[in-house]
């Protein structure tokens, strides 16, 4: 402790007429003052363009989105007005098999299959959008034999997809049965 107390009283030694004693020039602290006022009253500029910017951008998007929604439920309701029974009740049945098979495969999801459907649920993603593409089609141009037959075909290929996925699932849960018979 002593050490430093004497290493101080050298610092203040070898500062000894070095100091800066002079007074300021009068009116020093007011000048200082109004310096102080001043920058407290002076306002923060606000850069309007990038804000201005993002609103349009907003605007925008917010106006496209609106119409898309609003064309996607005239697609929807107008979907089979201009169908024959035959097209409808085709379009029924396979539906209630997809979304039978759909429910099939989502009462299987355990750890081990999560992935597995989760990824098939992203394949039916895919397999609706080319179902949409289809109903378009079929309001522009009406039942036609090639539209009919690309419509059954999407059906039919994702009922064989969530078959074929759901028997991996199966064989996944077999195998892990087996494991655990083998464990005990």
């Amino acid at each position: 402790m002593k050490k430093n107390k004497d290493t101080i009283e050298q610092l203040f030694q070898n500062l000894e007429n070095q100091w800066d004693i002079e007074s300021p020039i009068e009116g020093h602290l007011e000048r200082f003052q109004d310096k102080l006022a001043l920058k407290k009253t002076v306002p923060k500029k606000i850069n309007w363009v990038p804000i201005s910017w993002a609103a349009v951008f907003l605007f925008i998007a917010g106006f496209i989105g609106f119409y898309q929604l609003n064309s996607a439920q005239a697609v929807s309701v107008d979907n089979w007005e201009q169908a024959s029974v035959q097209t409808k009740e085709t379009h029924d049945y396979f539906a209630s098999v997809v979304e039978k098979e759909l429910q099939n495969l989502k009462k299987r999801k355990t750890p081990e299959s999560e992935e597995i459907i989760t990824d098939a649920l992203k394949q039916m993603d895919v397999f609706e959008k080319d179902y949409q593409k289809i109903i378009v089609e079929l309001q522009k141009n009406g039942d036609t034999k090639q539209l009919l037959h690309a419509l059954i075909l999407n059906f039919q290929t994702r009922i064989s997809f969530l078959e074929d996925v759901i028997k991996k699932i199966e064989i996944i849960n077999q195998q892990k049965n087996i494991e655990n018979e083998k464990s005990i």
